[in-house]
């Protein structure tokens, strides 16, 4: 998926969703805050995971999308139990947990992190291949020796 033409736009994107995140909050939306929060992080990633521009389809299904419908679960889930169990005590525990911050737990942070963290190590190449990373160490020593080389000069 080519994002070269689409990064303004993108930007514009997230600069919206922020102030839309932040008045929601404020007139206590949370719930909708936190699926405009997914949307804004997948912005995000999208773009930092495009290599010059491309964003790799691989990471698109596999590992964006998931990461996105687990914590778009997780945050309805809460919810979900959260309503259920308002003002009682729960008639049953997640790993001792209220269920609905357990679903936080597996869902938001676990299966979040897992998702993301198991899909780019099986995609490594996709987005930070041996080459892409000895190339920039190489662009790294390139500008080090510029500036070593103007600041050895100026002295």
């Amino acid at each position: 998926m080519d994002l070269s033409n689409k990064k303004t736009a993108i930007i514009v994107i997230t600069t919206i969703l922020w102030v839309a995140i932040t008045v929601l909050g404020w007139n206590n939306y949370y719930l909708v805050s936190m699926y405009l929060g997914v949307a804004l992080m997948f912005c995000y990633m999208m773009l930092g995971l495009a290599k010059q521009g491309k964003l790799s389809k691989k990471l698109l299904l596999y590992c964006l999308i998931p990461w996105a419908v687990i914590w778009i679960s997780s945050f309805f889930l809460a919810d979900y139990f959260a309503a259920k169990f308002a003002g009682i005590i729960p008639s049953f525990t997640v790993f001792g947990f209220h269920p609905s911050f357990a679903t936080t737990i597996l869902g938001y942070w676990l299966g979040g992190m897992l998702t993301l963290t198991a899909m780019y190590f099986k995609f490594k190449d996709e987005w930070l291949s041996e080459k892409d990373w000895n190339d920039f160490i190489k662009k790294i020593e390139k500008i080090e020796k510029f500036e070593e080389s103007n600041i050895g000069g100026a002295n």
